[in-house]
């Protein structure tokens, strides 16, 4: 257990977001432990597509309706399915969800999201040559694959326009740039490349690599599970945890979904759902893939990795009490063998895991209104890769006393109050 003297900081989670805040926190001055019962890199951050500079901002459900929603959630090749025997239950979330999908609050959104994702790039780029991390990072780009130039103008036209006037490069390909950057079968005939996407070859080893510079600095683990915050006189002064109280001077949440739990118990109940993803690992796929790739007829990430190709993507409602579904890993293995002609996709190994997501697509960041010295980081819903650096030293900031580089209220916990 933890020993004197006692932590200034108990970061909850072992995750991107919990290792980036425990960091920064720490380069302030701090001495801080993090309290996870797993190994570092575990949960969602193992799971993922390896996406960490992602030039994209707009929120997946930008200009939905309920009709278009309900299409979106029938469709098996669309990227947002739900467990049928749990959409009653869900529908409220649902149209907290569409309420945000107007023009006015797309644009908000986006804009919020951007300040995490714009600042992240540079903000990881020193964590990575302060943790010697180099080779576990790539700058190949990512290459989105329409059928039909028809199909990419329709998709695209909108949004390029909005990145090149935020000043995010993004250019449309036809057949012979697609072939030159991938392997790509021929049907798909046109495309959009981004040239400043940047993805890790091992997610897991990523996360792990910074927690081991976070100990090297003086950081401390305890593994061992928490089952509550211990507040006195209105403070978080520690942890309950399997193995009795640890205590702290102050506590920051940022264990996933496992925060929103936590956080009710505290009397901060938001409206949270924990969506589920899948992977699947082709370890021997006989060919080479440099550029990660979408394919929007059937929408999920392609990543090359140092131990093969990984197939990522799939939103998927009201399954955190159920089995994973196997039609979710076939029909990614059936398709990754139309985009890319030749590839052995027989699967090594597979996950399901689940990411917390709150209905505008935001995450919290920022203080607890009921407990002092208490802070949460969650809800990065399918971005904690992307924009866990800046979002960790936003909070590390905010925890120190100081002023972030951006204007933190739409990130409050306050707003679902």
């Amino acid at each position: 257990m933890v020993t004197q003297p006692q932590p200034d900081c108990l970061v909850v989670g072992s995750g991107i977001a919990g290792v980036c805040a425990a960091l920064f926190i720490q380069q302030g001055g701090a001495r801080v432990a993090i309290v996870d019962p797993d190994e570092p890199g575990m949960g969602a951050s193992f799971g993922n597509a390896g996406i960490v500079v992602n030039t994209k901002t707009k929120p997946v459900f930008a200009g939905l309706t309920a009709r278009t929603l309900f299409a979106m959630l029938r469709d098996p090749a669309s990227p947002l399915n739900v467990r049928w025997s749990q959409f009653l239950g869900l529908s409220p979330w649902f149209l907290k969800m569409l309420a945000n999908a107007n023009p006015r609050d797309v644009r908000r959104i986006t804009d919020a999201l951007g300040n995490l994702c714009r600042s992240g790039e540079e903000i990881y780029r020193e964590l990575w040559r302060d943790a010697g991390m180099g080779d576990l990072v790539r700058a190949r780009g990512s290459l989105a694959l329409n059928l039909t130039e028809e199909e990419r103008d329709r998709d695209w036209d909108g949004p390029l326009a909005a990145f090149r006037a935020a000043g995010v490069p993004m250019e449309r390909v036809g057949p012979a740039d697609i072939r030159a950057l991938a392997p790509v079968a021929p049907r798909y005939a046109a495309g959009v490349y981004s040239p400043d996407f940047q993805h890790t070859t091992s997610p897991k080893d990523f996360v792990a690599t910074l927690f081991r510079l976070f100990v090297a600095q003086g950081g401390l683990s305890v593994r061992t599970r928490v089952d509550g915050v211990q507040v006195r006189d209105g403070k978080a002064v520690g942890l309950q945890t399997a193995h009795g109280v640890v205590p702290g001077g102050s506590v920051v949440l940022a264990a996933g979904v496992g925060t929103a739990k936590l956080a009710a118990g505290l009397g901060e109940a938001v409206p949270h759902q924990a969506v589920g993803g899948y992977h699947v690992m082709l370890g021997a796929p006989g060919i080479v893939l440099e550029t990660p790739l979408l394919p929007l007829d059937f929408r999920f990430a392609i990543t090359p990795m140092r131990d093969g190709i990984r197939l990522a993507g799939t939103y998927e409602f009201g399954g955190a009490a159920r089995p994973p579904t196997q039609a979710k890993i076939d029909d990614m293995l059936r398709h990754v063998a139309t985009v890319l002609p030749g590839i052995d996709n027989r699967a090594t190994s597979t996950w399901r895991g689940f990411r917390s997501y709150l209905p505008d697509a935001l995450p919290v960041i920022g203080a607890s209104r009921t407990v002092e010295r208490l802070h949460y980081l969650f809800g990065l819903s399918s971005s904690g890769m992307i924009n866990s650096a800046a979002a960790g030293r936003a909070l590390a900031k905010m925890w120190h006393g100081a002023a972030p580089d951006f204007d933190m209220s739409p990130y409050a916990i306050e707003r679902f109050h």
